[in-house]
């Protein structure tokens, strides 16, 4: 972990306050015994205000947790702070500058050496990351506001920012419609038909729960359906630039791109369908999606993925996917003529082609 630090600053008002006692110093310094005085009254508050200056800010000890979160979408964080220094910590202003951009600093209260102190705030990460470190940073101008002292803490925890949800184009829902398998019984409706009602298991999916029943009997209960059987669709993400194309450009089919594969995902898992997903890259990577760890898994590397640089594949790595009888295929990196997607005998959808 990197070293924190802390600096002491003038503000506006100080710069203005040492801008006259400097002309005032300057004045005395001809034989005016006004100006003298007029110099030690002006210099009088910037010495207190620098002797009695908060320092030691860097030393604050802040504790949290692992935060995983989607890009753009608000969260609740909650801080829990030690002050190291000797004396009393007052009037400290907290942000962290990667979550904090459209939210107010949090003003913390009057913390005692060496006693903890919890702290919630609003946050919202607008950029797909995974950081390892997140920053805070603390401003105090007690106790006269001349001098401010500014330290960076830099803390380990945690966090990722999975792609932006976005809105699944028509062609795809309904091609999600067409690879449903026919009900188990005779029914007229559309979907999965109600069946009873159990005990939700602590490694189930929660999406299942249902939450009136949960609430009237004290314990989560979870719904059981029946009429469609879940089946295996394959998702295809090709994060791979065409032939002679820099890696640093189409940013904005990149990202959206990304956001459309943990779309689809969450969309077919909330639909009890298993997800073979073949992420093409500088190395290949692939997830059998049939349950949270494995779709946090994949949710993680999409939240590190960047364009990859061309390169052609072997044909029998898509083996697996030609036995699915439907499979969706991301041009992320914008390779929309891959031969490998013309190749592929299943049925293909291709999701986002007309983004520019």
């Amino acid at each position: 972990m990197a070293t924190s630090s802390s600096t002491v600053e003038l503000t506006l008002r100080g710069r203005v306050i040492a801008w006259l006692a400097t002309f005032a110093a300057g004045a005395a310094w001809i034989g005016d015994d006004n100006a003298r005085l007029a110099a030690a009254m002006l210099a009088a508050p910037l010495l207190v205000d620098f002797v009695a200056k908060q320092r030691r800010l860097q030393h604050t000890e802040i504790r949290l947790g692992p935060r995983r979160t989607a890009a753009g979408s608000p969260f609740s964080e909650r801080l829990t702070l030690v002050h190291r220094g000797r004396a009393r910590l007052r009037d400290c202003l907290l942000t962290e500058p990667r979550t904090m951009r459209s939210e107010p600093p949090v003003l913390l209260p009057t913390m005692a050496p060496a006693v903890p102190a919890t702290v919630g705030f609003r946050a919202r990460s607008l950029q797909r990351c995974h950081v390892l470190e997140r920053v805070f940073v603390l401003v105090s101008a007690w106790p006269l506001g001349l001098f401010r002292t500014r330290a960076v803490v830099k803390v380990a925890a945690e966090l990722i920012t999975e792609p932006a949800r976005v809105p699944l184009q028509a062609e795809v829902v309904q091609g999600i419609a067409e690879v449903e398998q026919a009900p188990r019984d005779r029914t007229n409706l559309p979907g999965p038909d109600f069946h009873s009602l159990r005990e939700h298991l602590p490694d189930e999916d929660a999406r299942s729960v249902h939450a009136l029943r949960s609430a009237s009997v004290g314990t989560l209960v979870r719904r059981v359906t029946q009429g469609r059987i879940p089946r295996t669709v394959g998702i295809v993400l090709d994060l791979r630039r065409p032939p002679g194309r820099g890696l640093n450009q189409s940013t904005r089919r990149f990202e959206w791109s990304l956001g459309a594969c943990a779309s689809l995902v969450a969309y077919l898992r909330a639909r009890a369908a298993q997800v073979q997903v073949l992420v093409l890259a500088a190395e290949h990577a692939r997830f059998h999606v049939k349950g949270p760890a494995q779709e946090t898994d994949l949710m993680t590397l999409l939240a590190e993925a960047n364009p990859a640089p061309h390169r052609t594949l072997p044909g029998e790595l898509f083996d697996e996917l030609r036995r699915l009888e439907h499979c969706f295929w991301i041009p992320a990196g914008s390779f929309l003529a891959a031969p490998e997607c013309a190749a592929m005998s299943a049925h293909v959808t291709i999701v986002g082609g007309e983004i520019e």
